[in-house]
């Protein structure tokens, strides 16, 4: 399926998604797409899927159905393969980077623009499991289960093809509902099932909860001292237990989200250096340009301009 994102993509709205025959809206809050049936990806086509020079920040909601074939891609710095069998929920305000995609590679997706989309006990839902999906973003499922959620995919389709009613939207919201259940009972099956340790490290669970609060407040906090408060730990603490349990040590991660917008506010060229630098709160020009400079080997503006 052939995606389209510009070289300098930043952030990646629903309607900027490729549209093609297998392409179906309904307004502008819920798309589907898939390439079922479809010939295998050629050579050229793959090459415009893999953008590792500028990572893209996706702004709604998408789940990806896998049925053949694999895509490894990087989501929120960390590193997954999505296979068949395999379903991918990626939530808005996502950094995502494809890596590598096969050829026979064969996906549905479905994303919709908000939350405000789906009922609020499904919102629910969503919020119970988010902190779960920091850490496993890609989700097996059985068989019979992803047979279960091709069905209710097939079903969208025929329905937002059919005549409109004053009842289609809700009828929509209704399925929705139903595969986020099914897919989030997945995930607690999954982890359940393979998870014990997991429930067990105190350490995994502290870099969950900081991740999530890194997403949250990277913008307007980079210092280790006020993720370490938050949490109610001391900054040493909170450095032993990040890097026990990713090999990695909580500044680096900071960093890393800090600078991943930074390219990306760098590279949509809307904004000036200076704007970015106001955008992620430092102090001045200088202070962005010395922290970017250390991080990636080279100025704002010689990002901003390609220059090596």
């Amino acid at each position: 399926m052939k995606k389209n994102i510009p070289q300098q993509t930043n952030e990646l709205e629903m309607m900027m998604l490729p549209i093609s025959e297998r392409t179906l809206t309904f307004g502008n809050e819920l798309m589907l797409a898939d390439n079922f049936n479809l010939p295998p990806i050629e050579e050229r086509e793959i090459e415009v899927h893999l953008t590792p020079a500028c990572p893209f920040k996706v702004m709604f909601t998408m789940i990806m159905i896998c049925t053949r074939g694999y895509m490894r891609f990087r989501y929120n710095l960390q590193e997954y393969t999505l296979k068949a069998g395999t379903i991918l929920i990626i939530q808005p305000n996502s950094f995502g980077e494809c890596l590598e995609i096969s050829k026979d590679f064969q996906v549905a997706y479905i994303s919709y623009k908000d939350e405000s989309y789906i009922e609020e006990n499904s919102a629910s839902i969503l919020s119970q499991f988010r902190n779960k999906m920091t850490q496993q973003a890609v989700i097996n499922v059985s068989e019979e289960k992803m047979n279960e959620l091709l069905t209710i995919y097939r079903t969208i389709r025929k329905r937002i093809q059919e005549p409109y009613t004053e009842f289609t939207r809700e009828a929509l919201k209704g399925y929705m509902r139903v595969i986020l259940a099914d897919t989030y009972q997945e995930l607690a099956k999954m982890m359940e099932t393979n998870g014990t340790d997991y429930k067990k490290s105190r350490s995994k669970y502290l870099f969950e909860k900081f991740l999530n609060l890194v997403q949250q407040c990277y913008t307007k906090e980079r210092s280790v001292t006020f993720y370490a408060e938050t949490m109610y730990l001391t900054p040493k603490y909170l450095s032993q237990v990040i890097h026990q349990a990713s090999g990695r040590h909580a500044g680096e991660w900071i960093k890393d989200y800090v600078i991943l917008e930074a390219k990306i506010l760098l590279k949509s060229g809307k904004y000036t250096v200076q704007q970015v630098g106001d955008m992620l709160n430092f102090a001045n020009a200088s202070f962005f340009g010395k922290y970017f400079k250390a991080a990636t080997g080279c100025s704002p503006k010689q990002f901003q301009k390609g220059l090596p």
